[in-house]
């Protein structure tokens, strides 16, 4: 910790709100702490080789919207912010292009993410949390439904992640059609989103 107060870290909380704002700092200040237990090899892989599962981690309940979402591309999660975009550009450009041509090719991944998406983010995309963030999710782009688009919605909004709001019965509905995942909180645990491996620190630092 005696680094990361020179940086006005000086409690846990403090310390997931900065690595919030400074998502590419969170691997460097980590460097040297020992990760054991079942998520021990994730965390290493993430803090000693930037690697870490970039795909929807929540799986929403599904419902049949009868329409379908063209010209979309989203399926990396808010995840991937905690990645160096250099490193994964390609990689944002082939599987989020929406999001990448709405920034001009630049993710803004290394600091304040939240601010600047937020207003980067196309509003035609995110009135679309109106409905209900079960609704987007079970929208079809290309015949894949829209989790990755549907957890970036809940960001936006709630600068959480919404499968860790699940697990900790914090989930904040958008419309009647999401009070179902209150009722089933179903988390998809791949890590391949497997709980409590890395993910946006954005939850207070009750997920670690």
């Amino acid at each position: 910790m005696r680094k990361m107060k020179l940086l006005g870290v000086g409690d846990l909380y403090s310390l997931v709100d900065f690595f919030f704002e400074y998502p590419q700092s969170s691997p460097d200040l980590l460097l040297g702490l020992k990760f054991e237990g079942e998520h021990g090899e994730e965390w290493r892989a993430y803090v000693e080789r930037r690697r870490l599962s970039l795909g929807a981690r929540m799986k929403f309940p599904r419902i049949d919207v009868g329409e379908e979402l063209r010209g979309v591309r989203i399926r990396l999660s808010p995840a991937a912010l905690l990645l160096p975009f250099d490193r994964y550009r390609e990689r944002w450009r082939r599987d989020t292009y929406t999001l990448y041509k709405a920034t001009g090719g630049v993710v803004p991944t290394r600091a304040h993410p939240h601010y600047y998406l937020s207003q980067l983010f196309p509003q035609e995309l995110r009135a679309l949390a109106a409905r209900g963030y079960v609704w987007a999710a079970s929208i079809k782009s290309r015949d894949r439904y829209n989790d990755a688009l549907a957890e970036w919605l809940y960001w936006l909004d709630n600068v959480r992640m919404p499968h860790i709001d699940v697990m900790l019965g914090k989930f904040m509905p958008q419309s009647s059609l999401d009070t179902v995942v209150l009722k089933l909180r179903r988390v998809e645990r791949r890590f391949d989103g497997k709980i409590g491996a890395p993910i946006l620190a954005s939850n207070r630092g009750q997920h670690v």
